[in-house]
Order: C-alpha cells, then structure tokens, then sequence
C-alpha cells in the first residue's frame, strides 16, 4: 500500500504528513496528542535518549501530531521523518556512543540476560513447532530475522540448528551481529540479490512501530516466505496510551521512532492484511521448577491479549 505523502521542509530535516492510515488507508483521523519538539517536555525526553546530534539545531520548532484512525482504531504519528530523515536518525543519531549511554540509562539496570536468553529460546521453540506443522520435512528451518539488532536470536537459532540470516538497517547494530558471527545484510534488496530465497519463518521484533509503512513491509516479507510459512510479530503495547505521563509513555509514543502505535487487535489486524493468518502460540518451557511447568501448561488453557504474536501466511 503506497504512503500517501506531503513533503515539508523544516530545518536539516525532512518530514512527511501521511494523510491515509498505514494500516487500513481511511483519510479519517483524531488528533490525541499534538505538540511541537521544542515543547519543554517533549525536548527533555528527547534528550534521555541521547541522541549523537544538536537536536534543537535539526528538529527546530517541528511540530508532530499523535492521531487514531477514526475507521480501524489504529494510533499512528501523522508528521514522521522522510525516508532519508529516517536514514539520518539511524545511521547518524544512532551510534555507537548513543547506543551505550542509553542502554547504561535505561536498560541495563533492567535487565535480566538468563531470562531473555529463555525468551528468545522459548521464541524460537514456538517457530520451530509451528513451522514443523506446514512444513514438516523441513530441514534445516530458514530463518530471517528483520531488524536483527545485535544478533541474539540469529545466535539462539543457530544453536538449535536453524539456518539463519539477519536484516538491519543499522550499520552500528548489523557490526556488532557480524563481530558474533552472523550473516547480517542491510535490506531485501541484497537479500534477493545474493540468492535470499524463501525462508520458513520471519522474526519481526521491535520494528513494525518504526516503520512507515507496516502493511507494506510486510507483504514484502511474505513474498520471501514458503507458502504457509510462520511470522512472529513484537511490538510495545501502547493499550490505553493518548498522552504520555512519564519516560516509558513517551518511548511508547515517541514521535521521532515510533511512528506506530499498536494495541493488541490492531496489531493482529494490521497483519491480516498483508495475507497472514493469527495463531494462537504454542506452549514452550525451558524451567526446571514445577511452578514455571505449570503456568507453561496454563497457557494452553488461558493466552492473555499481548502484542507479541504469531501468524501463518496463506
């Protein structure tokens, strides 16, 4: 689905006003939060992130404009940076210095790495079961993780024997992936250029509310996938979210990287519409306590609305 846009020049950077929504097209939309970045607030989040650039130089007096989809219900930022704007954002705001101050900021402190390394196990236990389902000769599994990161999964699913390939537009990110030992390319076009193929599973984690155009990116996925073959599908839940209140809101919510805002069924819509069926997600326990088996066995029974989600393509 083609983005229909409107250029505005402002400063160093270009934004675009989308006019449809990037999921089901409708003109219609309310505004929920509006303002400009040198608001007070809005300049002071911005400046926890880091960001390795004068902000108040590149962003100027640029307004955003948070809004809903009076059809589908979709949240979405109608004034986002212009494909080369985005280019700047990750290839140049986005370095290795700002990764690491906001990491040692807000996420180290945070994080458990047994308990994502489980996660990312137990992910990619749930893909090799659902793939087996369609495809059960297939061996080994193919794997493309699009917005790899710093490779974690590609490593995880080289361990159990998948063969595994990542996307990543970020050059400080897909580096340090390769320094791993992955095999990290910077987009479908050099996918398809070395002889990509078709893979049976797609890892998509963390970057559907970064992109413009969800739907499109992924009917291009699903053109590199076998027929039936397994997607799964992360985002932040930004259930009930308007108007940010406090930092984890206005990451939520940032208009600069997160374009989108997803709740659990506009998610799962936004999906269906590039031709993938939902799934409900399979049990997985890596837990040797009989409590961590037991809640494992729960979630056949009970599977609460999350924004982290499987789909099957057609």
């Amino acid at each position: 689905m083609p983005m229909d846009v409107i250029s505005a020049r402002l400063r160093q950077l270009d934004f675009v006003t989308r006019t449809t929504c990037p999921s089901c097209g409708s003109a219609g939309a309310k505004s929920l939060w509006s303002g400009r970045f040198s608001d007070p607030s809005v300049a002071n989040h911005l400046a926890l992130f880091h960001y390795s650039a004068d902000l108040a130089a590149e962003l100027g007096d640029q307004p955003f404009d948070l809004v809903c989809c009076s059809t589908c219900g979709l949240t979405y930022h109608r004034l986002i940076l212009s494909e080369e704007g985005l280019a700047t954002l990750y290839g140049r705001w986005i370095d290795p210095a700002q990764i690491t101050q906001f990491e040692a900021a807000h996420t180290a402190k945070r994080a458990d790495p047994f308990a994502q390394g489980v996660q990312r196990l137990k992910t990619l236990l749930r893909l090799r079961h659902l793939v087996r389902v369609q495809h059960p000769d297939a061996a080994p599994i193919r794997l493309m993780d699009f917005g790899c990161g710093d490779g974690e999964m590609l490593a995880a699913a080289k361990v159990l024997g998948m063969d595994a390939i990542g996307i990543d537009i970020s050059a400080t990110r897909a580096h340090a992936a390769r320094g791993a030992g992955a095999l990290v390319l910077p987009d479908l076009a050099t996918f398809d250029a070395k002889g990509g193929g078709k893979v049976h599973a797609v890892v998509l984690s963390q970057v559907l509310e970064h992109v413009s155009d969800p739907v499109g990116l992924l009917r291009a996925i699903a053109q590199r996938m076998v027929p039936g073959g397994i997607l799964f599908v992360a985002v932040p839940n930004c259930s009930g979210l308007t108007v940010p209140r406090d930092f984890d809101g206005f990451h939520r919510l940032q208009p600069l990287e997160h374009l989108n805002a997803f709740t659990p069924r506009t998610l799962r819509e936004t999906v269906a519409r590039a031709g993938f069926h939902p799934l409900r997600r399979p049990m997985a326990s890596l837990d040797t306590r009989p409590l961590g088996v037991l809640r494992a066995l729960a979630n056949l029974v009970y599977q609460p609305a999350t924004t982290d989600q499987f789909f099957r393509l057609a």
